[in-house]
């Protein structure tokens, strides 16, 4: 089970209408708030005067929102679209039935004077049941805290923003090599001349190798955190 301090608890409910009234979404996304969200709590206020860390750089308040939702299955696009107009970072802790998961839009400042973020990428952990839901608060400032949490909720065990960042650039290069991957071996499947075949093969094996070196980096990357 998470347990914040009782400094942080915060408590105060938010109608759904206050998010699809106020951000930028389409039909679609609305009708998913109203059909699929049950609840909003702002749960837990996570800051410099309600924990003992400095201030961050660029993490200044995480608010914890528990959101109750009606099925299993919502998309992720529902957090997106609050994060995108949300002028703070935010963790959700989203509960269905018996069973929770945490889901973090990992993301940062694009005009911090006008409240603007750019998402980086969004991580989600497996349902589980209460018990087994975990979250350790850690770090020395906010940024340290945010970093923690995202590490923890992504699987990559990291704690700064570099070392984050650079699993995120591997992993989307080794999708992008995946697919072109993929695209060689059906062109290999199709193609009639043997010799075609085999340099489209060298071209696919070429390119699982660099998949190979960019995991080895992944991995180097989280054995050193």
């Amino acid at each position: 089970m998470i347990e914040f301090p009782s400094s942080t608890k915060y408590g105060k409910k938010v109608p759904k209408e206050l998010f699809y009234k106020h951000l930028d979404v389409n039909t679609s996304l609305k009708n998913r708030f109203v059909q699929d969200v049950e609840s909003f709590v702002w749960l837990i206020k996570l800051a410099p005067s309600t924990i003992n860390v400095t201030d961050g750089k660029a993490v200044h308040e995480i608010a914890v929102f528990s959101v109750v939702l009606k099925a299993d299955d919502v998309p992720n696009d529902i957090f997106t679209a609050i994060d995108n107009g949300m002028p703070r970072h935010t963790l959700y802790i989203i509960q269905y039935r018996t069973r929770f998961s945490l889901l973090l839009n990992y993301k940062e400042w694009s005009d911090e004077s006008k409240g603007k973020f750019h998402i980086i990428k969004t991580f989600r952990t497996p349902w589980v049941e209460e018990e087994s839901l975990e979250l350790k608060l850690e770090g020395r400032s906010m940024d340290d805290v945010y970093e923690s949490f995202t590490g923890q909720i992504s699987g990559f065990g990291t704690h700064d923003a570099e070392s984050t960042k650079q699993i995120i650039d591997f992993e989307n290069q080794i999708a992008n090599k995946r697919r072109t991957a993929e695209a060689l071996q059906r062109k290999v499947r199709s193609e009639r001349q043997f010799n075609k075949q085999i340099d489209l093969n060298g071209e696919a094996k070429k390119i699982k190798k660099e998949i190979e070196a960019l995991q080895q980096k992944i991995d180097k990357l989280k054995q050193e955190t």
